[in-house]
């Protein structure tokens, strides 16, 4: 092989060896992005876990205490309706007598 043969050749490799380095290097910082983008990503859904959990508790919370008020209520409501039943029963009896 002649020396501008060799030397030809020797160039179109370097060029192809530095296309192929910044195309490495291109690809080596998307795959950091997406590594930093996943990241952040897992992150915000931690969050959003947390307030989910957070959200869920409150509302078990919330449905135990308008259980027991709507228990207690009943009571409330027995009580108005027999006090009212005593009510008229007392006023009839004082009416006719």
């Amino acid at each position: 092989m002649s020396s501008s043969n060799y030397s030809q050749l020797e160039s179109r490799n370097d060029e192809r060896l530095e296309s192929l380095a910044n195309k490495l290097a291109t690809f080596k910082n998307i795959n950091q992005e997406i590594g930093d983008q996943a990241i952040n990503d897992n992150s915000l859904m931690n969050q959003l876990s947390n307030s989910f959990d957070s959200m869920l508790n409150n509302v078990r919370n919330t449905s135990g205490r308008l259980t027991r008020s709507m228990r207690a209520g009943n009571n409330i409501w027995r009580m108005v309706g027999i006090s009212l039943v005593l009510f008229f029963i007392v006023y009839n009896l004082y009416k006719f007598f």
